[in-house]
């Protein structure tokens, strides 16, 4: 077999100006011997319906056959975002970070946009100010509310991984008129020939604690303790011991697991998606060569963030890690699928490929804003307050 080609950053351009996708697949195993792993599970659709694995039939290498999800195109997006985020973090990467601030609240962490459910348009940011206005009022929060496909300069300056994987301003006061950025860049990890299987799990208590030895209640917020006996006549709400962790974990039989033959990552980046997006001037002017220039960086985000969290191993959460059978395979799918050129690519040469590309789209008036720090307001810091008082009093009630 001869070697692959390296992809240069001609060959990024020619992608994003020519190709359909951009398609990396990864073949992996599961490192235990009878292919046993843990899915992820998700919420019942009905309100009395128990919570589900997602298993389902697919045509994979030209047949169908019985898979599992085990990693979602919205997990791995987070991933994407993760290891982006690491790299911000360990200076390798500079990328225009939006971090949210609680000067008023020492014990709180700051939080990056990369790490908000809805990216650049989460409702933290409405909740957020930048100086003394409210961020969205501000021009910059202004230009990215105002962004469209065809208008995404701002989007590109300060949130570009959006324009990858997607956002809706839904608490936009525009409503069907409101930003919505279609996702271009989607990656699934399936397991291939799934067969559910149930896994009993139990502990005992070597205290043998019983569920009607004693009538507990919650401790007030900032003592320090999780529980009190509950005094005689005292009307507050009782809780049974196992409430606070107390007792045995009782033996299940449910299916929790699934036996896999393996499992396949595939990840695909949309090259005539790319095409689709526009970043004109601030003087209104459509300019080709800086059309593809933003696109182009966007190409080598992408791929950097997919390489990247290939190269951080597949451990995906307690009794779920596989490891590929070899380097991935990434494909440039011209505009038939007879017309595929392989290249070679790894996360560091990915990340040389972006510096390039940012470079190149640096000529074209087009770069990477600074980070910005936004101040949480009242609302926000009284409602973290308070969720923090409500999780140490053992409301887990999240939605």
């Amino acid at each position: 077999m001869e070697p692959l080609m390296s992809m240069t950053l001609t060959n990024l351009q020619d992608a994003a100006s020519n190709a359909s996708v951009i398609r990396l697949n990864v073949d992996l195993s599961p490192l235990t011997a009878d292919g046993l792993v843990f899915p992820p599970t998700y919420a019942a659709i009905d309100k009395d319906g128990s919570p589900h694995i997602d298993f389902r039939k697919a045509w994979v290498d030209g047949s169908v056959r019985d898979v599992v999800v085990l990693d979602s195109v919205q997990s791995q997006a987070n991933r994407i975002e993760q290891v982006i985020l690491s790299a911000k973090t360990e200076q390798r990467l500079a990328y225009p970070d939006i971090r949210v601030t609680f000067p008023t609240d020492p014990d709180e962490p700051d939080y990056s946009v990369l790490q908000l459910s809805h990216r650049i348009f989460d409702v933290t940011l409405q909740c957020s100010t930048l100086g003394e206005s409210p961020f969205f009022e501000t021009p910059i929060g202004q230009r990215i509310r105002a962004s469209r496909p065809s208008n995404a300069t701002a989007l590109f300056e300060q949130a570009p991984v959006t324009l990858l994987l997607g956002a809706w301003d839904s608490h936009a006061a525009g409503g069907p008129q409101a930003a919505k950025l279609p996702r271009l860049l989607t990656s699934e990890i399936i397991g291939l020939d799934a067969v559910p299987v149930n896994v009993s799990a139990t502990k005992t208590d070597p205290m043998d604690i019983r569920k009607n030895s004693a009538e507990l209640v919650a401790a007030s917020p900032g003592s320090g303790r999780l529980f009190e006996l509950k005094a005689e006549g005292a009307k507050d709400k009782s809780r049974k011991p196992s409430e606070f962790g107390f007792g045995s974990v009782l033996s299940t039989d449910k299916p929790r697991a699934a036996s896999i033959s393996m499992a396949r990552q595939t990840s695909l980046l949309s090259c005539s998606g790319l095409r689709q997006l526009g970043f004109p001037e601030d003087s209104g002017e459509i300019d080709a060569s800086r059309n593809l220039a933003a696109r182009t960086v966007l190409a080598a985000l992408g791929l950097y963030g997919l390489l990247a969290q290939n190269e951080a191993g597949y451990r995906l959460r307690s009794r779920c890690e596989l490891v590929p059978h070899s380097s991935a395979k990434l494909e440039v799918i011209g505009r038939t699928l007879d017309d595929v050129t392989r290249f070679d690519l790894g996360a560091e040469d990915a990340l040389k490929l972006l510096e390039e590309a940012l470079g190149n789209a640096e000529r074209h008036g087009l770069a990477w804003k600074a980070d910005l720090e936004l101040t949480a307001d009242d609302r926000l810091t009284a409602l973290v307050r308070r969720s923090r008082i409500a999780a140490g009093s053992g409301d887990d009630s999240g939605e």
